[in-house]
């Protein structure tokens, strides 16, 4: 959705927010491929430490191991893909900050509450 509305309304700010947060999926998409012990996903890590005292737990933990590596790759390639979209579109980082500046400047209530800040 985030994705559909930057492309609808032509705007860099959702395309910087829609890559902010897939990015921070794929982040995480990342630590459930190495699975740190205690870290609540069976990656890499935890299937091998697993398989050593139960042989069939650590084939699922391979297997769901894969998954987040397959997960993980289609979410880079997806990104790339899209960034290649938003630079053909003559969208730029320079854009989104004079975007957010101008919306910044003119939301009442943003000015309102760098006020209160203050």
């Amino acid at each position: 959705r985030m994705l559909y509305n930057a492309v609808r309304l032509d705007s860099s700010i959702r395309y910087m927010l829609f890559f902010f947060l897939y990015g921070f999926q794929i982040f995480v998409s990342a630590v459930a491929v190495l699975g740190f012990s205690g870290g609540g996903f069976a990656g890499w890590i935890t299937a091998f430490a697993t398989m050593e005292k139960n042989k069939v737990l650590g084939v699922l933990g391979i297997l769901n191991s894969l998954a987040w590596c397959a997960n993980c790759l289609i979410a880079v390639y997806l990104i790339m893909q899209i960034h290649k979209t938003y630079r053909s579109t003559g969208q730029s980082m320079e854009k989104a900050s004079g975007e957010f500046a101008a919306s910044a400047g003119s939301s009442r209530s943003f000015g309102q509450a760098v006020l209160r800040s203050l």
